[in-house]
């Protein structure tokens, strides 16, 4: 069986003091803040060093201090809220979710975030994993409906896009990457000479 097609892309860290840690991201890294808000039971701040990523890391109020299950929601972890993983379509999400359920994988959910399909599921320690396709827009973050495979993949796309356009902050994905490029400060590789 050949290995699936994805690459490493983006974390979610539960947090204790969500601010202090907003601070050191944007002040001291240099993060770009691209999205806030709430979902299931967390607040959430979403930072990007890059246009071409919505976020690259998730902050998520919940890490209790003894760090038993996470307090706001069990599907994601008390310290690492969530591993993900970047798919290459969404036939290799259709084949991780087969793989998935064929391995007993715990928790399975997928889910539609307008700016991207995921699936949700645990590893063998009970982390939280996601992998996902990025769509071709953006909508205001966060956002969760539940993503039904039985539809085919041009239904996915059609429904998507439909839903997008009549939410909050639609635009093509380009677009919002090109807009939100204006207020980062772009990585500079050093001279190899």
């Amino acid at each position: 069986m050949s290995a699936p097609n994805l690459m490493f892309s983006h974390m979610g860290l539960s947090v204790k003091d969500i601010a202090r840690m907003e601070a050191f991201y944007a002040g001291v890294l240099g993060f770009t803040v691209t999205d806030r808000g709430q979902a299931g039971g967390m607040d959430l701040v979403f930072l990007s060093r890059s246009p071409q990523d919505h976020h690259q890391i998730v902050l998520a109020s919940g890490r209790p201090p003894e760090l038993p299950a996470n307090t706001a929601n069990p599907q994601f972890g008390p310290s690492i809220n969530q591993i993900s993983f970047k798919m290459g379509s969404l036939d290799d999400l259709r084949d991780m979710h087969g793989r998935l359920e064929a391995a007993g994988g715990g928790s399975l959910f997928p889910a539609n975030h307008g700016i991207a399909w995921s699936i949700y599921a645990h590893d063998p320690e009970g982390n939280n994993l996601e992998f996902f396709v990025d769509s071709d827009w953006y909508i205001t973050q966060p956002f969760l409906i539940p993503l039904d495979f039985a539809r085919s993949n041009a239904e996915i796309l059609a429904l998507t896009r439909a839903m997008c356009e009549k939410s909050e902050g639609y635009e093509p994905y380009g677009d919002w990457r090109a807009r939100v490029a204006r207020r980062m400060t772009p990585f500079v590789a050093a001279d190899a000479s």
